[in-house]
């Protein structure tokens, strides 16, 4: 039996809980699920997935070997807090019936308001992962301040709750696991021809949601810039509808004389067959809480130009792999900098070895280690719990 699963037996922690009111996968959904995983094979510990049915999380989730508890809810974006006091009693039921010595950990303030009240009157041990840069206003601060431990995922999400204890938040990078087979430039090269993508052209490529932040305008408008200069690039956008919907942006692109020369390839994981597809990758974000796609294309050895903000900054500090360019920075000064490293890669494109040290950074059993430390103080409030609730049944 492994070591490290034969030590969690003696922890008290032996199941998670990670809850969601939404129904579609994101970059947050993507690290919960890598980190799950982890504590299930490496320190035994069960996670589950509570959900809304018949959606793409809950699909992965038993894809990724997590158990489903379905919430017996619609997904949504946000629930309206009058919906969240009509199904307090509901909720509460499906809290109490979670295993005895578990944790309810928090990836989102949306998830956050529905059930974190719930976690806390059942008696769970409640840990909240911020992965976001908000405006902390006061129900904000309410419900961050129902977690017993606070992890972020950045220095940037870090400064954005100050308000909390030092000794209570702790910084933990975002696992990414990148899977060598959907790393193979060929192999990833070959799905992107799939997609529509020509095999002759040098491919340039947007990898998010559809997001004003984001701002895939801005990468079309680059685009329409790099094309004045480089009739041998292609572009490619994989991502699906936020504040935009694709039909949006095409809209863009025919806008801009440059439709004939831009694959929308949709929503696709893994994430890094898309990137490793690349020969160089625009992130446009701006406020990006960390921003797992720059160190996505750092591992697989795609060269990137991102904006110089938060999160980006963070990653380029730690690991380079790209260039940075100021955050108000318009469509022109990016196509220069991306003319740039077409010319020479090599200059910004990671070693062998340098990639392995940023793996080994983000990897899933370092981030699980991490986490399980945290998981580690809230044991006294597991221990409470369960002698509770043997009480109770006595």
């Amino acid at each position: 039996m492994p070591t490290s699963i034969t030590q969690s037996r003696q922890r008290s922690v032996r199941a998670v809980v990670f809850p969601f009111v939404s129904g579609d996968m994101g970059g947050s959904h993507v690290s919960t699920f890598t980190l799950a995983r982890a504590l299930q094979e490496e320190h035994g510990v069960q996670c589950c997935v509570l959900c809304s049915a018949d959606t793409l999380i809950a699909r992965h989730a038993i894809e990724s070997g997590l158990c489903v508890i379905p919430t017996g809810e619609a997904p949504t974006s946000r629930h309206h807090p009058i919906y969240d006091v009509s199904r307090l009693f509901a909720r509460l039921q499906i809290a109490k019936a979670l295993p005895v010595d578990s944790v309810v950990h928090f990836n989102d303030l949306r998830t956050m308001q529905s059930w974190g009240p719930v976690a806390r009157l059942a008696g769970k041990p409640v840990v909240y992962h911020h992965r976001s840069l908000n405006r902390m206003t006061l129900p904000k601060r309410f419900l961050i301040g129902l977690a017993h431990e606070v992890i972020c995922i950045s220095a940037s999400c870090r400064d954005n709750v100050s308000f909390v204890r030092p000794a209570k938040s702790t910084l933990v990078l975002n696992p990414v696991h990148i899977d060598p087979k959907s790393a193979q430039r060929a192999d990833a090269r070959r799905f992107a021809a799939e997609q529509g993508c020509p095999t002759d052209r040098l491919l340039v490529g947007f990898v998010g949601n559809f997001w004003f932040w984001k701002r895939p305008d801005l990468f079309l408008q680059t685009c329409s810039r790099l094309l004045q200069a480089r009739s041998d690039c292609h572009f490619v956008v994989f991502g699906r509808g936020g504040d935009w919907t694709e039909h949006d942006l095409i809209r863009m692109a025919q806008d801009l004389e440059i439709a004939e020369q831009v694959t929308f390839a949709g929503f696709h994981l893994p994430g890094e067959r898309n990137i490793a597809a690349l020969d160089l990758l625009i992130a446009t974000s701006v406020r990006e809480p960390f921003g797992r796609t720059l160190v996505e294309a750092a591992i697989v050895g795609t060269p990137y130009v991102a904006t110089d903000d938060a999160g980006y900054r963070e990653i380029w500090n730690a690991w380079r792999g790209g260039r940075l360019v100021p955050a108000t920075a318009t469509a022109d000064e990016f196509a220069q900098v991306v003319l740039d490293i077409l010319r020479a890669p090599e200059s910004v494109a990671l070693s062998s070895n340098e990639r392995d040290r940023v793996a080994q950074d983000v990897s899933a059993s370092t981030h699980a280690l991490q986490i399980m430390k945290i998981y580690d103080r809230v044991r006294p409030l597991l221990r409470e719990a369960v002698e509770d609730t043997r009480e109770a049944r006595i």
